[in-house]
């Protein structure tokens, strides 16, 4: 019974934290997820609903893979809000949360973190519901159980992405500078380096990749998965006019185990490397 209690007091700021964080953010929340089900409305109702001759894709399981494309956006303009400010906002703001000494500072962190997380998956959790739900008014009978795999993954890919926001607050002095800087990182300067990795080295999969590794959400859906490396790309036309007759390899989806791992371990390093940077920031 004394260590249960001991264990309760030594989590106990970390769930007076979690708490807090939920009750600061939930405008912001609903602010997201409005933004979340406006996302899905706009790529995968308003085509077909404003244009009745649209195609629409011949099952619900490409209509998913379609919609999806889109969650990537969502995932990292919500963490990169959400978590932009977990660490430097405390230096930054000068909060009252660094002048209580009864309050561990990694539990400090670990509170907002895990309240963030919570809140960054409901955001995701609102756009695969308001997808699933059009692709139930579309379709009709029921959803393919590879769609829950595929949040899993989303998990596992937001948990990553979330994770990198982090080191990157613990490294920029400012809220804003760190939100641009991550938004930027994510959309544009990884997309510039898999094109460069790919026009140079055609032979290697781009595994460091965010956006490549992003695939395997949408790719889970397909009930034959490409199980081997020569299923996993295409050799197409270069997009470039200028380059004349000349054809990359295009990268469709990480195995699933490369998926996983790379999302751990983006996991792992970004949170062991910006604990180090809190630390010695703190001395």
């Amino acid at each position: 019974m004394e260590k249960l209690n001991y264990l309760y007091m030594d989590a106990k700021p970390i769930f007076t934290t979690f708490v807090f964080e939920l009750k600061q953010r939930w405008k912001k929340f609903i602010i997201f997820c409005g933004l979340s089900i406006l996302f899905v409305l706009l790529g995968s109702y308003l085509p077909y609903a404003l244009e009745p001759d649209n195609p629409m894709p011949d099952t619900q399981t490409l209509y998913f893979q379609d919609g999806l494309g889109f969650m990537s956006f969502m995932a990292i303009f919500t963490a990169s809000f959400f978590f932009g400010g977990i660490i430097c906002a405390e230096f930054d703001y000068k909060t009252g949360y660094t002048v209580f000494p009864i309050i561990n500072k990694y539990k400090l962190i670990m509170g907002k973190y895990l309240g963030s997380f919570t809140l960054v998956i409901g955001v995701i959790g609102t756009f695969y519901l308001t997808l699933g739900l059009l692709g139930l008014l579309y379709y009709g009978g029921s959803i393919t159980p590879l769609y829950y795999q595929s949040f899993l993954i989303s998990m596992l890919y937001v948990l990553a992405v979330c994770s990198f926001v982090t080191l990157f607050s613990s490294i920029m002095k400012n809220v804003n500078i760190t939100i641009v800087a991550t938004i930027m990182i994510l959309l544009m300067v990884y997309r510039m380096t898999d094109s460069l990795v790919v026009l140079l080295y055609p032979e290697f999969e781009p595994v460091y990749s965010f956006n490549h590794n992003f695939k395997l959400v949408s790719y889970i859906l397909e009930e034959d998965f490409p199980t081997t490396r020569e299923d996993r790309y295409e050799i197409v036309p270069s997009r470039f006019s200028f380059m004349g007759d000349f054809e990359v390899r295009e990268w469709l989806t990480p195995s699933i185990e490369m998926g996983i791992t790379v999302f751990l371990l983006y996991t792992v390093i970004c949170l062991m490397v910006a604990s180090l940077i809190f630390k010695h920031k703190q001395l």
